[in-house]
């Protein structure tokens, strides 16, 4: 940059001029004056650019490793320059990377000497990391006990001093540079941080996490920071059980700190064990008189990562704490649809277990009334009754009340109307159903709830036999925004082009259309006498391999696992060729794992999977189920 002397210097000239219009006689001496001083900061740009030039030259050859090219040209940038510590450090380093140890011996002299003692401590550190460098280490400890006895004052001049060993990657001198300083400025928690810093470096991780910590507590907003520099190091087991061990240390000694169970609590979730953060969040709202909050949100978080039993145990918490808490109600809901989704979820659940669920979405509606606040719970407990208890006319009749009901939030009511769809067309109301999704598809137009509802248009569509308008529709969803349902409507419209293409008559696809459409309405003995009749009418027929993935599929549902694994085996030896060929081997995974708790045959059909299907939807799910059953720790 050009220097600030001379722009103030031009510009007074300048304003002089305004300020004092010259005589005559004095003109021409100010002119040659103004003249000089534009000649002067045209000088300097011009070795101002060359000098910016020289110096990314200089950098290039460095990079490249042509260290004599570089070296001249740091020479030429130091010695324009003398004490400019940036132009000196890379020409010592230049001249190090040389071997030219004279060389660099006598610029940390002549360095030392024109900085006039103000660099002397980090010199002395240059001159012993020049000796180290070949292999004179008395000589070079000599020079960093010099430098660390120096004892720098400021707090700039300790970290330059212990910048310059980390430099080298002498990080015991520079913890013992930081060491000192806390006690010449006298501040224990000094320098936390680049002790942290240090240490890691070193490989030191106790002592790492130690400094870290100290660094946490000076400042609660540094949590985050410390945070992020432990995530990568916990996959360590060792480092797992040192921070555990530091921070219940510290919650011992310091019990009114939160920082500690704070950091405690994230690194439970970090490991997914919901119940240990549980009991950190619990402790936290507790000794802080919180609203809950925080054990609401650690509830939230255990559902999405299907931790049942924690997120129930937090949800009680919260609606313990009574009708005139803020979360109250919103625990109450939340507890009652994880309670319902751990049941429904586990592959054992009782028939007990499933009125029991019922009896309490009836004691919560009766207590709290059938209104817009408790339109989900209804629609929970509308869908017990139709998919568990097969009881369509309570279904239904429970969501056409919330359909009447004034101000039911917009979205909730066309939740409502999709499963009201569902459920007329279980009943058989398939004009009913098709008005329901139609109206939820015009509200949603640009939304994923308007794609749902024209997905199940579609499949109605396919369930009825109009499989050509099926097709325009499922088209179209397969670039929906939801992999769900992009998914989806991509396995479906394959299934009806495989199906259709060669053949000459539709009336075995109309056949396997009607019986998957009595399997959804859950009239399964008429559903399989359909799919017997299509065997016996066109043996051989192209949807036998869809025959059989659809008895499985019906197997499963009713728990009759020996009979869908022989299903799916069935389809590997006859159809190996198949679209359904990964689908069958990640559902005999799942059973294996899941049901018949088999973890070497469910391995094996997931890495058969892996290895055979690389273009399969379902590689990546199997990845991290086989991952996880051969005990690799999972991000």
């Amino acid at each position: 940059m050009i220097p600030n002397f001379q722009i103030i210097a031009i510009n007074g000239i300048i304003l002089e001029f305004i300020l004092n219009p010259p005589s005559r006689i004095k003109y021409t001496a100010m002119k040659k004056l103004l003249l000089l001083s534009f000649s002067f900061i045209l000088l300097s740009i011009c070795c101002f650019a060359q000098g910016n030039q020289d110096l990314r030259l200089a950098q290039q050859y460095y990079s490249k490793g042509e260290f004599e090219k570089a070296a001249i040209l740091y020479k030429k940038l130091y010695e324009a320059q003398e004490t400019n510590n940036y132009y000196y450090r890379n020409y010592l380093k230049t001249l190090t990377a040389l071997d030219d140890f004279e060389g660099a011996e006598k610029l940390v002299k002549r360095f030392m000497k024109k900085s006039k003692g103000r660099n002397n401590a980090s010199s002395l550190v240059d001159m012993g990391f020049i000796y180290r460098q070949q292999e004179r280490d008395e000589d070079a400890e000599a020079q960093f006990e010099k430098a660390l006895k120096s004892n720098p004052t400021e707090l700039n001049a300790i970290k330059n001093l212990a910048n310059t060993f980390n430099g080298i990657q002498e990080y015991d001198y520079a913890i013992a540079v930081y060491e000192k300083g806390k006690k010449t400025i006298k501040d224990p928690n000094a320098f936390s941080y680049e002790l942290a810093l240090a240490y890691k470096r070193k490989g030191d991780f106790p002592n790492m996490i130690t400094a870290y910590l100290d660094y946490a507590t000076l400042d609660p907003s540094r949590i985050q920071t410390v945070k992020n520099a432990f995530m990568p190091l916990i996959k360590d087991e060792a480092n797992q059980d040192e921070l555990q061990s530091q921070l219940y240390k510290r919650i011992q000694q310091d019990p009114e700190e939160t920082v500690y169970p704070e950091m405690l609590t994230w690194y439970f979730i970090t490991q997914k064990d919901y119940e240990s953060a549980y009991v950190q969040v619990k402790a936290l709202d507790k000794r802080l008189n919180e609203d809950g909050s925080r054990v609401f949100n650690l509830a939230r978080s255990a559902a999405r990562e299907e931790q049942y039993d924690a997120a129930i145990d937090a949800y009680e918490y919260v609606a313990s704490k009574g009708e005139d808490n803020a979360y109250f109600m919103s625990a109450k809901k939340e507890l009652l649809q994880v309670r319902k989704t751990k049941i429904t979820k586990t592959p054992d659940y009782t028939q007990e277990d499933l009125e029991g669920l019922k009896g309490d979405y009836t004691d919560f509606i009766s207590i709290y009334g059938k209104s817009p606040a408790t339109a989900q719970p209804i629609r929970e407990l509308a869908s017990l009754h139709a998919l568990y208890f097969h009881d369509l006319p309570t279904a239904t009749g429970l969501l056409e009340e919330v359909l009447e009901m004034p101000s039911v939030d917009k979205t909730e009511m066309a939740y409502c109307k999709l499963d009201l769809g569902d459920y007329y067309l279980m009943d058989n109301e398939v004009w009913e159903s098709t008005l329901l999704y139609s109206q939820v598809d015009k509200a949603f137009k640009e939304d994923i709830l308007g794609e749902e509802a024209r997905f199940k248009n579609a499949k109605l569509s396919y369930f009825r036999g109009d499989f050509d308008w099926s097709q325009s529709q499922l088209d179209v969803l397969k670039a929906s925004t939801s992999e769900l349902i992009a998914n989806d409507a991509l396995e479906l419209s394959v299934f009806i082009t495989d199906n259709l293409g060669l053949d000459t008559t539709t009336t075995p696809m109309e056949m396997y259309a009607r019986a998957d459409l009595l399997r959804f309405q859950n009239r399964i003995p008429e559903s399989l006498g359909t799919l017997d009749s299509i065997d016996r009418s066109y043996p051989g027929h192209a949807l036998s391999d869809d025959i059989l993935h659809t008895r499985a599929q019906i197997k499963m549902t009713q728990r009759d696992y020996p009979q869908a694994v022989a299903y799916f085996e069935e389809i590997l030896q006859r159809y190996s060729d198949d679209l359904l060929f990964d689908d069958s081997l990640f559902h005999l995974g799942t059973i294996y794992q899941y049901h018949l708790k088999d973890e070497e045959k469910a391995k094996a059909f997931y890495e058969q999977l892996i290895l055979e299907q690389t273009g399969s939807l379902y590689t990546v799910e199997a990845r991290k189920r086989f991952r996880k059953l051969r005990g690799d720790q999972l991000e």
